[in-house]
């Protein structure tokens, strides 16, 4: 037997796209790296339901983040993205902007036009300085974070940045 809660409310549903990431951070919760693929990529298919349980329950979830390992690394990425918008919600991202965000340069771009501010990436710079950052998360990390920050402020997709030191 398994105990059970009864849902009243869920603010933010959070999805995990799976464990594989283009990096190997020293400090990340979950192990993600090029190699860990303990969890399966999230398909649209196994997504769909969580919405459609919200939408029963008449919760009031406004948003559905998705996060990982590296969520463009899931070659359903921009396509859970999508229906989560297209289904009413803000999404937010966990990114490192890095390649894989890069390959999907098209579908950030379309999908910021028609949806707006209602989906924001967010960043994760661990320390304003590149020496800090790069011993968390590999050597150019900083550098190539900050490419895709750039190219997403240029680009008029709303962008956040998270950290984890204080400067």
């Amino acid at each position: 037997a398994r105990a059970q809660v009864s849902q009243t409310a869920l603010g933010t549903l959070w999805l995990n796209t799976g464990t594989l990431c283009n990096l190997t951070c020293a400090n990340c919760y979950i192990e993600s790296s090029p190699t860990s693929d303990r969890l399966a990529y999230l398909t649209l298919a196994e997504a769909l339901p969580f919405s459609d349980e919200i939408a029963a329950a008449r919760l009031p979830t406004r948003d559905i983040g998705f996060t990982g390992g590296e969520p463009f690394l899931n070659p359903d990425s921009t396509v859970l993205i999508e229906e989560a918008l297209v289904r009413g919600f803000k999404v937010l991202v966990l990114t490192n902007a890095m390649k894989p965000m890069r390959r999907h340069e098209a579908a950030l771009t379309r999908l910021a036009a028609v949806h707006g501010d209602r989906l924001t990436l967010r960043v994760s710079l661990d320390h304003p300085s590149e020496a800090v950052h790069d011993a968390e998360r590999g050597r150019g990390s900083w550098q190539a974070a900050l490419d895709g920050l750039r190219w997403l402020v240029t680009n008029g997709i709303t962008a956040a940045v998270a950290g984890r030191h204080p400067p």
